[in-house]
């Protein structure tokens, strides 16, 4: 195995994955260029439980001007990653209450804003939100209904397969049950190696896609990433074509607090969106604090246990949201997690004290900005700037966590931004 590379990525999920072969490629026939260093075995972390959703509307302009770009990647991915991954487009119907509050006037900004891009997003009547779910859902006066066509569902069974080919057509070099250990720094405070349990790896430059992990292991040379782990629980329901059309669109209820989709032929899958309360996000830091496991907790095998409380709630949100499955057949069931930010927000570029790091951070959105967040960093480090001219990252930049107290993030009024 070399012990030198040009880049080396920490982190072998969906993002580290895309940046390597970005990268890769763009250094061209350089030998030794690119690793991926992964304390598992590649997209073992929270990239195996992806829902593999890919939609561009989000709160942010920026954001979501990139999500577009990534969603046309996603379509014709092999012309920068080398391979294809099977993918449907079912599109997706976003529900909110209907009322006099301010979250109904953002949902209409946001109406307003994603049209300003070019993102297909508009508010749709019930009797249109009834014939798209061919009357697999209930309907109500009290509630409005957005639709967004270009939304994308891809075969999630396909992903990790589509990764390992990637890696070999790109020349990544994959370094699979790997811990790092500490960092090594020169005289200008740049990473030239890393220490792991196989030894030291040298590197020109280095990418954190690391996700969960990234606080406790850039916290030994004083770089502080403030990234914590929101619980999410995902069921699965059996369902027939008569309760739940295959056509289904992907059902974003932010009345009932869930996301359900037609998955793998039966299965209704559904799982809860982000919390975007102040004082959740703030819980979810304070967890992080007092969990001694960090992000293995991923790992734990008590994550795949039935929790018969939360199951219970479900069935509740499935029966309310579809009036057919009034007996729906539980169909297994496990907890996940978001990696979340103070602000729900990227981390996205150089690092502000270090001049050869990269931080590359999905904030719980990873695999739906794969493609260009890998674009965008591999420019970065082989160009020294992005080469998108409508893309500006600072918005995403680590720099704005520097000298500012996390509470003035919790308190910031994020429950309304159901697209962050």
């Amino acid at each position: 195995m070399p012990k030198e590379f040009n880049t080396l990525v920490i982190g072998g999920g969906c993002l580290g994955c895309a940046c390597a072969f970005s990268i890769s490629r763009q250094l061209g026939r350089q030998q030794n260029k690119v690793a991926i260093i992964e304390k598992k075995v590649l997209a073992a972390g929270l990239s195996s439980r992806h829902s593999a959703i890919v939609r561009s509307a989000n709160a942010s302009p920026m954001a979501a001007r990139m999500a577009k770009i990534a969603t046309e990647q996603w379509k014709s991915l092999k012309t920068i990653w080398g391979v294809d991954i099977p993918f449907e487009r079912p599109g997706a119907i976003w529900i909110t209450e209907n009322s006099l509050t301010s979250a109904t006037n953002k949902w209409q900004l946001l109406e307003r804003t994603m049209q300003k891009e070019n993102i297909a997003l508009q508010r749709i009547s019930k009797n249109e939100a009834t014939d798209l779910c061919n009357g697999a859902i209930r309907v109500d006066h009290d509630e409005m209904y957005f639709y967004e066509p270009d939304v994308l569902q891809l075969n999630s069974s396909e992903i990790l397969n589509a990764l390992q080919n990637a890696a070999r057509i790109n020349g990544v070099e994959i370094i699979e049950h790997c811990e790092v250990y500490d960092f090594e720094r020169d005289s200008h405070g740049n990473i030239v190696g890393v220490h792991t349990n196989q030894g030291k790896i040298s590197c020109k430059n280095i990418v954190n896609a690391a996700g969960g992990w990234s606080s406790d292991l850039f916290a030994t040379i004083d770089i502080h990433i403030p990234v914590a782990l929101e619980p999410v629980y995902v069921a699965n329901f059996l369902v027939s074509f008569q309760e739940v059309p295959e056509s289904l669109p992907i059902i974003a209820d932010f009345v009932n607090g869930a996301y359900f989709r037609r998955w793998l032929g039966s299965i209704l899958h559904m799982h809860q969106p982000r919390s975007r309360s102040g004082k959740e996000i703030a819980r979810s830091f304070s967890r992080a604090l007092m969990n001694p496991e960090g992000a293995n907790v991923i790992y734990d095998a008590l994550n795949f246990s039935v929790n018969p409380q939360k199951l219970d709630h479900y069935l509740k949100k499935v029966e309310n949201r579809f009036p057919k499955l009034s007996k729906a057949i539980y169909a297994g069931g496990y907890q996940s997690f978001f990696d979340i930010t103070p602000d729900l927000k990227f981390i996205l570029g150089k690092d502000a004290q270090v001049n050869n790091l990269f931080h590359c951070l999905g904030a719980g959105q990873a695999l739906k900005y794969a493609p260009v967040f890998g674009e965008l960093i591999a420019d970065l480090v082989t160009k020294g700037s992005t080469q998108y001219p409508d893309i500006d990252i600072s918005e995403f930049s680590i720099g704005r966590f520097q000298d500012k107290a996390m509470e003035q993030f919790w308190t910031t009024d994020t429950d309304n931004n159901y697209f962050l």
